[in-house]
């Protein structure tokens, strides 16, 4: 009997270790003068702090949640929940997933969205989301390393064609992002300027903004 109690004790041991050593967990945290989204403010212009958990499998799996003060109607905090896939195809990174965004105390605001993510030569990459509530959104990006730190370009669209929450919104339309990186002992340091063009919904409305955003993270 202590022959086999030794046994299993030894294999759930090697188990846990086994599961351990396959999995990856990390954390990180930002604090921004403003949190922009797809090239709108989240927090009607004021500071926000944001914190998130992933969890990485060696398979390739992985799934994490994040959370951010806002400002949406009358909700004071963003919650998302995601998972997905990636792997590499022919040079090319590839990250299949999907997203639930919630807000506490506005869930009518509360929405999914599948994506897919593909990392391209010369360090371009493009993101392409849909889903029920708001419109489809697409995004091609670049970035350059600097010997000081790094750069980084995006232009982004969401048609404001689809989507349930779409057309009473003013949500939909096109944004330009540009900005620069640079390490600072533990923490980044980025500096970041955003150009957003909203289209005219169905209440006459046209969204147009822009931003300067600090941001320290870790």
């Amino acid at each position: 009997m202590n022959k086999l109690k030794l046994t299993l004790i030894g294999l759930a041991l090697v188990f846990v270790s086994t599961f351990t050593n396959a999995i990856s967990v990390s954390g990180n945290a930002a604090i921004q003068t403003d949190y922009i989204w797809r090239g709108m403010t989240q927090n009607d212009g004021q500071n926000s702090v944001n914190v998130g958990l992933d969890v990485d499998f060696e398979n390739g799996f992985y799934v994490g949640t994040w959370g951010a003060a806002v400002d949406v109607g009358a909700s004071t905090l963003e919650l998302d929940y995601y998972g997905g896939y990636t792997f590499e195809m022919g040079g090319i990174g590839v990250n299949i997933g999907a997203i639930q965004v919630k807000y506490d105390q506005n869930n009518d605001a509360d929405f999914s969205e599948n994506y897919i993510a593909l990392s391209l030569p010369m360090n371009v990459g493009l993101h392409f989301s849909e889903g029920d509530e708001l419109g489809d959104y697409t995004e091609i990006s670049w970035g350059m390393d600097l010997e000081t730190g790094s750069i980084s370009l995006a232009y982004g669209d969401m048609d404001s064609s689809s989507g349930s929450m779409a057309a009473n919104t003013a949500d939909g339309g096109s944004h330009t992002t540009i900005g620069y990186s640079i390490p600072a002992g533990n923490f980044t340091v980025d500096l970041s300027y955003s150009d957003f063009h909203g289209d005219t919904n169905a209440n006459g409305t046209t969204n147009n903004q822009d931003a300067v955003v600090l941001t320290i993270s870790m």
